[in-house]
């Protein structure tokens, strides 16, 4: 094989290469282009659709919503101390009824503050003080 042969060969060999690869990346950006597309009509139909419905919950007069029935057995009671808020009753006896349910029957007779230490601050200063 003479040189000029092996330089039409190269010459070939690369510009093929050249064509193949661009091509691909063209086709590449042309895929990722059309995603991109896709993927903005998509949101901007949700969007509208958001629009829409928000649109129609304008116009609409709001419902007057009943208010449910109150099962008496299940009103959670305190004594109020005068140092606790009403709030503070309030999140006592939500935390006391979302443990025991609405399937037991729960009265709370007193709510007394604790120690001056949390029951937190107790653990740490067990588990920070125990031998090895």
């Amino acid at each position: 094989m003479e040189l000029m042969d092996k330089f039409t060969i190269s010459a070939s060999m690369l510009l093929t290469g050249f064509t193949i690869v661009f091509s691909v990346l063209i086709f590449l950006i042309f895929i990722i282009w059309l995603y991109g597309f896709i993927i903005t009509k998509a949101q901007e139909k949700a969007v509208d659709l958001k629009r829409e419905k928000k649109k129609v919950k304008i116009e609409r007069k709001p419902e007057e919503k009943p208010e449910p029935p109150v099962n008496k057995k299940h009103i959670f009671t305190a004594e109020k101390d005068d140092s606790l808020s009403e709030e503070v009753v309030a999140v006592i006896s939500a935390a006391v009824y979302s443990i025991y349910g609405s399937k037991e029957k729960v009265k709370i007779k007193s709510i007394k503050k604790s120690a001056s230490r949390s029951a937190w601050g107790n653990a740490g200063i067990i588990n920070n003080t125990r031998p090895f």
